[in-house]
């Protein structure tokens, strides 16, 4: 009986940033799918997404297929409107689109990369917000936004941008959770470590980075090693369903122990 409370059988979920690149909303979306939900998958990356939907499609899932960029305000709008037309309810939300795309000092980060950084990273969470909490109103729902380690504490390195737009995520998960409790929508966010994405990896390309970064990485991983993508799934399936119908509000690290590692501490 206990396992019906993790199915998504009957609900529908909207995952952005969901192409089929190996990152977070990819693998996501294909362990919603798995879980029995019907899905809408939308990304910028209209190649990327329509591998995903043909992943979905073997899996013998129904889903809506809408490329769009999150951070444009009448690009989600007509996600949704695609939404309301194919499915006529909503009952999950996942936000995962970010950008980190470079390692600049606070003084080296341009107005043009803040601003761009914002509009994707927390503006876009907004608007996909802003459109499901009233299809949500009458019916319940759950909200997942993509955190970050960074939102908790600094990692320095660069990551100052980045670490402030996951930090407003983070309030914006805490303060939808307050507001909208009593109308039965749960607002969680999930908060990886370094994980293996395609940012990541083009990161890695950089063997300053392997050489220097990497190995301090790796060092407050206890883990030993990166997060992958599918590690995420259990948390976004679990947050999405029935089985988390009291959790609300809350910052889920799933992170391989990297918060729970005192600066100064080791795991070797």
């Amino acid at each position: 009986m206990s396992h019906r409370l993790f199915s998504l059988v009957g609900k529908t979920a909207v995952v952005t940033g969901a192409g089929a690149n190996g990152g977070i909303g990819h693998a996501i979306a294909l362990g919603l799918a798995q879980a029995g939900a019907q899905l809408a998958v939308s990304d910028i990356d209209a190649a990327g997404l329509r591998r995903t939907s043909e992943e979905l499609e073997a899996l013998g899932c129904e889903y809506l297929e809408v490329p769009g960029d999150s951070a444009v305000p009448a690009a989600v709008e007509a996600l949704f409107a695609e939404v309301d037309g194919r499915f006529g309810k909503l009952d999950i939300l996942v936000n995962v689109p970010f950008v980190f795309p470079s390692r600049e000092r606070p003084h080296e980060v341009s107005l043009e990369t803040w601003n761009r950084m914002f509009a994707v990273n927390v503006t876009g969470y907004f608007l996909c917000v802003r459109q499901a909490l009233p299809r949500m109103l009458e019916r319940g729902g759950s909200i997942i936004n993509i955190g970050s380690n960074a939102g908790v504490s600094a990692l320095g390195r660069g990551a100052f941008a980045y670490s402030c737009t996951k930090g407003a995520i983070h309030m914006m998960t805490r303060e939808l959770a307050v507001e909208y409790a009593g109308a039965g929508i749960r607002t969680n966010a999930i908060l990886p470590a370094q994980t293996m994405t395609p940012g990541l990896q083009q990161h890695l390309q950089d063997p300053v980075f392997r050489a220097t970064v990497l190995p301090r990485i790796v060092g407050g991983l206890p883990k030993g090693r990166l997060m992958a993508p599918a590690e995420l799934v259990g948390a976004a399936v679990f947050l999405a369903s029935d089985a988390a119908a009291g959790v609300n509000g809350v910052l889920l690290p799933v992170d391989g122990g990297n918060l729970a590692l005192n600066a100064s501490g080791t795991y070797r």
